[in-house]
């Protein structure tokens, strides 16, 4: 894998192939993986000191080997004709599971006396990790390819596998795979790494004299993000150059017909034991996560249409669903997961593809006043006159003051969340409806169906 290097940044993600097995049964080879797993796991239950040696005094992994490798060996290896790649990488899982069990163990050693008293945790009996194929048990990988050496039959042999990939860019460089089988799918995962050019930060990015930020409010049920393109001249104006609405009504509407289908299951069965409608949530749960996807990418790809350097949303708490059947509290939280995952998928893919970073600000009235400060009133409505500012409606879609300010509640969010990032690091700006001669570019979400 990649090494570090000055003023680079190393990222990283993983490709998901599908692998043909070509009537070759990898179960075998995996089972084989777990029993060197166990077998080191124990080994370093009776000397855990090799896991903190330092690696001039062969600790770590190099440790356990040479205890069970060699002519001085004091646990002959018992698995004859083992490839020593695999070995290896069994040790490291080995020694990453206990140091797991360790952690929980010292936890509850040291846990307080008024806690109630329980059984410690313990050893793990079956491991069901992959195996990962480094160099020397894997070869020949031409993107579409790959040979593996895996266990058959009990004998060691290379095996020609093809795997359906995607396009992986240029830029991308490919690690050691793993295997992963799980039930009658098999796939293999590629880790990628590729350098990035340091940024400096975001405190780095506003000292520049002209810069542009995205701000993103998110909703759970009408648009999933209101997209606003603030931009900051060398003269401490800040204006809005461009804005973007993204739907996700065919999304939510699919997920409350499966939601209410589930309850209405639930209400027949009477009992809901493991598994049930486990079909269904699969589904649904593979669902949320290409939506979080796909909303992510439109979210960036604006971003960087317009230019933009960083990317703001809400730093929002833990949600407390309101009240009400089955399947509405389920849509809610369904709802707000989907919110937190395009966060994460944004922050990743904006880093990675166009150096674009991305932060959150505190959400403190970012819905109850206007960009210059002003307290605002809400309702379904554009108010008409200034008596129609009196009834506030929580939760409305217009907002507007007494000054003759008119906006759409979440596109006016939008700008608060980007002035706040914006104001963070630059004080004394003066924000501005839109640039003198300039016409604000409003996109709507390209398709409806999401």
């Amino acid at each position: 894998m990649l090494k570090k290097k000055k003023e680079f940044k190393i990222v990283m993600k993983s490709a998901k192939c599908k692998l043909e097995r070509n009537g070759f049964d990898l179960i075998e080879t995996k089972r084989a993986f777990n029993e060197v797993v166990h077998f080191y796991f124990a080994l370093i239950n009776t000397y855990p000191e090799g896991i903190n040696l330092p690696r001039e005094e062969d600790g770590g992994w190099r440790y356990y080997e040479k205890l069970t490798v060699g002519d001085d060996a004091q646990y002959p290896f018992p698995f004859n004709g083992f490839p020593a790649q695999l070995r290896r990488c069994a040790i490291r899982k080995a020694i990453g599971a206990w140091e797991s069990w360790n952690t929980s163990y010292q936890k509850w050693l040291n846990r307080p006396k008024k806690q109630k008293h329980h059984r410690p945790p313990v050893q793990p009996r079956v491991f069901n990790f992959s195996p990962s194929f480094d160099v020397g048990v894997c070869k020949n990988d031409d993107g579409h390819s790959i040979m593996l050496k895996i266990l058959v039959n009990g004998q060691w042999k290379w095996i020609k596998f093809q795997y359906f990939a995607p396009v992986i860019s240029a830029d991308w460089v490919k690690g050691s795979p793993s295997v992963i089988v799980k039930g009658n799918a098999v796939t293999i995962v590629f880790p990628l790494e590729k350098y990035v050019r340091a940024t400096g930060g975001i405190k780095t990015v506003m000292a520049q004299d002209s810069f542009r930020v995205l701000g993103v409010d998110m909703d759970l049920d009408r648009h999933i993000a209101i997209c606003s393109v603030l931009e900051v001249d060398a003269k401490g104006k800040v204006f809005e150059v461009a804005r973007h609405f993204i739907k996700q009504t065919s999304h939510t509407k699919r997920r409350k017909f499966q939601l209410g289908g589930i309850a209405q299951k639930m209400q027949q069965t009477g009992t809901v034991e493991k598994g049930f409608a486990s079909t269904i949530w699969k589904n649904l749960h593979n669902r949320e996560v290409e939506a979080s996807r796909e909303y992510a990418r439109r979210i960036v790809e604006f971003a960087k249409t317009w230019g933009c350097s960083i990317i703001a949303f809400e730093h929002l708490g833990n949600l407390k669903p309101i009240r009400g059947k089955y399947s509405r509290r389920s849509n809610q939280k369904r709802a707000y997961w989907l919110k937190s995952k395009i966060y994460q998928q944004v922050s990743s893919i904006a880093y990675q593809d166009y150096r674009i970073l991305t932060t959150r600000v505190n959400p403190k009235d970012t819905s109850r006043l206007d960009p210059w400060g002003n307290e605002v009133w809400r309702s379904d409505n554009f108010p008409v006159t200034i008596f129609d500012f009196l009834n506030y409606q929580s939760g409305a879609i217009f907002v507007g003051t007494v000054n003759g300010y008119t906006s759409h509640s979440g596109l006016n969010a939008a700008r608060n969340i980007g002035l706040k990032a914006i104001l963070r690091y630059n004080t004394n700006l003066v924000f501005l409806s839109r640039k003198e001669g300039h016409t604000v570019h409003t996109g709507e979400s390209l398709s409806q169906k999401g």
